[in-house]
């Protein structure tokens, strides 16, 4: 009978955790829908970013923006890591959303062969994450995108998404540069995997130009 009662509290209780982490997920992509259809010029200033400084403003402008935050989190009760996104996850929740808005245009999208060169993308300087990682994303996004299609229709911190993430241990090993190793959370991983698959879907021809490029 203990036992019986020992499973059924761990069964509520994973039950529970599971539902809360969706509630949180979909305050968070509320909260990153809110900003795309308040904000479109300044969130594709943000994604569009080349550099650091080029950045800086369309961030601001978004998370200063309380008009979202409130209409989304209102007087709930919530933790800051799920409302005040640093500019790598805040990229991230955006581009998840356009991705989600053009569907049909990334199932399109093909896997390239795999190239035994770095990945460099002018976009790396304007995300605030280490460039190892943005260039372990545009490998993934250039060879499995449909490995990170799975991820963003999964809802952060269930087991669907550690699922999804783990069927992607091949492609973040072979893309992972030579001696680097991967320190990042889940809903790290998650951002720049989304942010580098937006960011093939909008220039395309960054990864054609690589795929064409002679190997140094």
């Amino acid at each position: 009978m203990k036992r019986l009662s020992a499973l059924l509290v761990f069964a509520l209780s994973s039950a529970f955790a599971a539902s809360a982490a969706s509630a949180q997920s979909d305050m968070a992509r509320r909260y990153a829908a809110c900003l795309t259809q308040m904000r479109p010029s300044e969130v594709r200033d943000l994604l569009h970013a080349s550099s650091a400084s080029a950045a800086t403003m369309p961030y601001h402008a978004l998370s200063d923006d309380d008009r979202c935050f409130s209409q989304v989190f209102g007087d709930k009760q919530f933790r800051p890591d799920d409302a005040s996104f640093s500019i790598d996850m805040l990229r991230g929740k955006l581009a998840e959303q356009e991705l989600i808005a053009q569907a049909d245009r990334v199932a399109a999208l093909q896997p390239l062969p795999l190239q035994q060169k770095r990945y460099i993308r002018p976009w790396f300087a304007a995300t605030g994450r280490n460039p190892a990682v943005d260039e372990m994303g545009a490998c993934i996004a250039d060879t499995d995108p449909a490995g990170i299609i799975g991820l963003i229709r999964t809802t952060p911190g269930t087991t669907d998404e550690s699922n999804a993430i783990s069927a992607m241990s091949a492609a973040l090993t072979r893309c992972l540069s030579a001696g680097t190793r991967l320190d990042a959370s889940r809903g790290a991983l998650r951002a720049a995997l989304a942010d580098a698959l937006y960011q093939r879907l909008s220039n395309p021809a960054l990864s054609l130009a690589q795929a064409a490029a002679p190997s140094k």
